[in-house]
């Protein structure tokens, strides 16, 4: 099989789940020596996990140099041999169509939640891919019957659900050697929250910060999601003055120990293509509470507290339950569990066999 990765993603990001997804399954082909030609173009290793990847020169295919914002929206500008395999890490298509496509879909945010012309201009280059792939990856259940919803001209026999995994740096640790973070020495031994990810609206940041105000003695953690906002600021200050801080960017083994040694996550997110940190924080032994809806009962299963209704009265009686040994001791063991049905391994593997069923179509 000779397999062609588009390694656009690289360009796009400096740092995100799509990358994480990408170069798991890079790391893995590479490693069983697959047929692999990798087409990257600018900037590519100002990505924080490009940089990190062992791919050999001799794979690399130079893309013609044009400005990323152009490229992103073209078709690779390389020479692409018959009846190869061609996978986009992010909704490109190859000219012509002398070589099998594969497209992975991750989540239709844009589609509910953007307004204006970056909607316009997103959703019609994910469906032009989605409509003339030969196969078509979801990383969950959820994200398919968006894909029905959005797209429904897909057919459904092309489509197969492969769920994304999570790095083994997630685990539970001896406590006594779970060193707590520098940021952290000045407020001792505080019980904290953690919060991970950006704060767009449906994100329900502000259900976190009221939540955690409605519960006294605790912290709140505020893992990535760029710079705060005034409107995030302002909010902190009124509602969290002094109990809250903000970590811009924590590597796996600073995150990890962040869950290992917290109250629990709050996910108050309404929507989620998957909801990677739900089982990063399970793998690590922190309680989750999240939102029942989208993707998030099915990656989470019954080892998570999830609330129907999104609010910071919710949340709070939940961050409150957690302090029950027996529940938190129920749901960390059913987290453990829970989340070794999830492995970039198992995600590889599931990969590389769609690949096979779409070459043999």
């Amino acid at each position: 099989m000779d397999l062609y990765s588009d390694n656009i993603i690289f360009s796009l990001q400096r740092a995100g789940g799509i990358s994480v997804y990408w170069c798991e399954l890079l790391r893995r082909m590479v490693r069983d020596e697959l047929s692999l030609h990798a087409i990257e173009g600018r900037n590519v290793c100002e990505n924080i996990f490009r940089e990190k990847l062992n791919l050999p020169q001799s794979m690399v295919v130079a893309e013609t140099v044009l400005p990323t914002n152009l490229a992103r929206y073209l078709p690779p500008f390389v020479n692409l041999p018959k009846n190869c395999l061609f996978h986009s890490s992010y909704y490109r298509l190859p000219w012509g169509n002398a070589c099998k496509t594969v497209t992975t879909v991750h989540d239709f945010t844009y589609e509910r939640f953007r307004p204006g012309l970056a909607r316009i201009v997103h959703s019609g280059q994910k469906r032009f891919a989605l409509q003339n792939a030969s196969g078509v990856i979801c990383v969950s259940e959820s994200t398919k019957r968006d894909l029905l919803e959005f797209v429904p001209d897909v057919c459904e026999d092309r489509i197969r659900v492969i769920h994304q995994g999570y790095s083994e740096e997630f685990h539970a640790v001896d406590k006594k050697n779970c060193l707590a973070l520098p940021e952290l020495h000045r407020f001792k031994k505080v019980p904290y929250l953690v919060y991970v990810g950006d704060r767009a609206s449906y994100k329900n940041f502000s259900v976190a910060v009221e939540a955690s105000s409605r519960v006294p003695g605790y912290l709140l953690v505020i893992v990535g999601g760029g710079k705060l906002s005034k409107t995030d600021q302002d909010l902190l200050d009124k509602i969290l003055p002094g109990r809250y801080i903000h970590l811009h960017r924590l590597h796996n083994e600073a995150l990890n120990n962040l869950y290992n040694n917290a109250h629990g996550l709050i996910y108050p997110s309404s929507y989620e293509g998957f909801g990677l940190p739900v089982i990063e924080a399970m793998a690590a032994g922190c309680p989750v509470i999240a939102v029942k809806s989208s993707s998030i009962p099915e990656v989470a299963g019954n080892a998570a507290l999830l609330v129907d209704t999104i609010s910071a009265d919710a949340f709070a009686a939940c961050i409150d339950s957690l302090q029950n040994i027996s529940l938190r001791e129920t749901l960390i063991q059913r987290g453990f569990k829970n989340a070794r049905r999830f492995s970039w391994e198992l995600c590889y593997q599931q990969t590389v066999e769609f690949y096979k069923e779409i070459i043999q179509s």
